[in-house]
């Protein structure tokens, strides 16, 4: 029943140095304060609070790829994926208990029985006058929208109308990164890889930055019409801004630490997932930035070796 929470367990202590877990316990402890102290200024978040942590739960089951795998090779697949986002929503239950929002904090209970709630499969091909706008070394972005169009495009135009609301567009937004960073599994073969750039550190950059440009402008217009309504947020929509485009940045340097020409890498799904939950929490998107700058040496180190390898 706890397989899976020593899967990622295992996972962190590989993904990190010593050092860099209390880095992480420390990162989690500071978002707890901060999203209590939060709450206590404004009750009214609440609520978002918990049906954005609902709705990022709901997406991390939606999106994960080893249903099958698990299904078959655990004895109780479901009560396991229960603990997985159980522990997941932790973080933020103990911030609501800390700021005594009980209702707030019962709702998250329902992330138990997600795991008994339909996966939607859906492979059909949309969305063609998104991707002409699209360069063509963004491929991943490119087979996103054609998996999730036209969901994708009304998630974004709910959070931009929506922007007066507390909280809500920003998680909103953040189902949009989970979705980018989630299409970051599939990797190329290594001929689109060498005609992608010349070098690792090349083509690191040009992926990342590509990325991150896009999704800025899928951020920007919301995070600034938001703040407009509520200036004195500006510190919460800063810091969740750049949680997002931390998190589309560690997803494609995950890919590439773990880079095999033409395989899709399922059990990045699961790093993605929690990466994902932190980034759209203020105060814990620091945690994908961590986890981004000790993948970083991992990503070049194995790009080197299909940019320079003639055997591969």
């Amino acid at each position: 029943m706890f397989v899976l929470l020593q899967l990622r367990w295992i996972q962190l202590k590989r993904s990190f140095p010593p050092f860099g877990l209390v880095l992480l316990a420390l990162a989690v402890a500071m978002g707890v304060v901060l999203l209590s102290k939060a709450v206590d200024q404004d009750r009214s978040i609440a609520p978002f609070l918990a049906g954005g942590m609902l709705l990022m739960a709901w997406g991390v089951h939606q999106r994960r790829a080893d249903h099958h795998f698990l299904r078959f090779h655990l004895r109780r697949p479901r009560m396991a994926m229960a603990l997985e986002y159980a522990a997941l929503a932790l973080p933020v239950m103990l911030g609501l208990l800390a700021a005594r929002a009980w209702v707030a904090a019962s709702w998250l209970l329902v992330v138990v029985v997600l795991p008994w709630s339909p996966v939607a499969r859906d492979t059909s091909v949309r969305g063609a006058w998104l991707r002409r706008w699209l360069p063509v070394h963004l491929f991943e972005w490119k087979g996103m929208v054609q998996s999730t169009h036209p969901w994708s495009l009304l998630l974004w135009s709910a959070s931009l109308a929506l922007s007066w609301m507390p909280v809500l567009p920003l998680f909103l937004l953040g189902v949009i990164a989970m979705l980018v960073a989630g299409a970051q599994e599939q990797c190329e073969p290594r001929a689109m890889l060498l005609a992608t750039a010349k070098s690792a550190p090349g083509l690191l950059k040009k992926k990342v930055l590509g990325s991150m440009r896009a999704m800025s402008l899928i951020v920007l217009p919301v995070l600034v019409i938001a703040t407009a309504f509520r200036p004195p947020w500006w510190w919460i929509h800063t810091l969740i801004g750049l949680g997002m485009l931390v998190l589309v940045g560690y997803a494609i340097v995950l890919k590439y630490a773990n880079y095999r020409p033409n395989e899709r890498l399922d059990a990045n799904g699961a790093n993605v997932g929690v990466a994902a939950v932190f980034a759209i929490l203020p105060g814990l998107s620091l945690v994908p930035l961590i986890m981004l700058l000790t993948e970083l040496p991992k990503a070049r180190a194995n790009l080197n070796a299909y940019f320079h390898d003639h055997d591969h």
